[in-house]
């Protein structure tokens, strides 16, 4: 396990590396809108941070900071990728449904309305359609 005291587990818009695991304490998640940094949830003991960043293959879409004292077990992007393959679909299913990942399935929904946008656009200038 590693130790956090009032510092970042997860920083936002970076490639994440880790899935942490909380063993004790607590951890609050910061989100953007518009610019401004947002608090939107917290987690505990037995929670999970990080997973979706590396089951929907993307940048961190928030912050994640121990509010005090945080032991946390933390599972590499390699091994979590090894050993969770038969999760991965427990763990979408959790993230549909459970209200505290509501702001990320907004960030979700809002990417992927830019990445069409922007692909519309390229094909519409004549692009060829990027692979």
């Amino acid at each position: 396990p590693v130790v956090y005291n009032d510092s970042y587990l997860i920083e936002y818009n970076t490639i994440g590396d880790w899935v942490f695991i909380i063993l004790e304490g607590t951890v609050d998640v910061y989100g953007r809108d518009h610019g401004e940094v947002m608090y939107v949830c917290s987690f505990g003991v037995g929670d999970c941070v990080g997973e979706l960043e590396f089951i929907n293959h993307h940048r961190t879409v928030a912050d994640v900071r121990a509010r005090g004292k945080v032991k946390a077990a933390r599972l590499h992007r390699e091994h979590f990728e090894m050993c969770m393959g038969s999760i991965v679909d427990v763990l979408r299913r959790t993230a549909s449904v459970d209200d505290k990942y509501s702001y990320y399935q907004n960030v979700i929904r809002h990417m992927r309305r830019a990445n069409q946008q922007d692909r519309e656009d390229s094909q519409s200038q004549g692009d060829p359609p990027a692979e």
